[in-house]
């Protein structure tokens, strides 16, 4: 079925509208890779300055030969925030990627790496599949919506914020909005596109049905 579609590359949601020549989990693999490591950058740059960051630093000047102090900003929440989110992800995502890519160019049952991917696929078909619902998609296009908004709000911060932020931050977040929206909207993009192919071709084979299958309203 569809997980040996998926397996050979040829399934409906292995269609990249960007690189239509390879498969979409190898154009993925190759893009979420070093946006982990660049996540895992953001967070650290984030919660450096989060913890050294004061409230009260308009209230309390900071003293001549001392530690710089700066504002806390949304700024700096916004790239932990964002950067939890993907790294929790994307540690899971990856692996999937790459059985999907090792399976397209080694096929094999008897690789290790081939035979784990197909039992974690007959896992999921089985526990997280009910009819047309599928938990795993349900939580992931979830995960990218939430991402478009974090990416609205950090918008709406970068538009506004304080001048004394340091430029490491403001680019680091404009690079975060980015690939935040680019990332998660193609996933979505993604997803509707494949929902409106497959219902137009349920609804195109419907029509190319026989009118003389059909007699007195039932099918023969």
């Amino acid at each position: 079925g569809d997980m040996t579609m998926t397996a050979f590359g040829y399934s409906d949601s292995e269609v990249c509208v960007c690189f239509p020549c390879l498969p979409a989990s190898q154009v993925l693999l190759v893009i979420t890779v070093p946006f982990f490591f660049f996540n895992m950058a953001k967070f650290c740059l984030g919660f450096t300055y989060e913890v050294s960051c004061s409230n009260t630093i308009q209230n309390n000047p900071p003293q001549p030969n001392t530690t710089n102090i700066y504002p806390c900003e949304y700024g700096y929440e916004y790239l932990i925030l964002s950067s939890m989110l993907w790294l929790c992800f994307l540690s899971l995502w990856i692996p999937a990627l790459f059985g999907n890519c090792w399976r397209q160019c080694f096929c094999c049952l008897c690789d290790p790496i081939v035979l784990f991917g197909t039992i974690v696929d007959f896992v999921k078909r089985c526990c997280c599949e009910f009819g047309r619902i599928n938990l795993c998609e349900i939580v992931w296009y979830s995960h990218c919506v939430v991402h478009l908004l974090l990416a609205v709000t950090g918008l709406v911060w970068l538009s506004d914020c304080d001048q004394t932020v340091s430029m490491t931050v403001w680019l680091t977040v404009l690079l975060s909005l980015g690939l935040d929206c680019l990332l998660a909207g193609s996933e979505i993009f993604h997803r509707v596109r494949l929902h409106l192919a497959r219902r137009a071709t349920g609804t195109q084979e419907r029509s190319e049905q026989s009118p003389l299958m059909y007699r007195g309203g039932a099918r023969v």
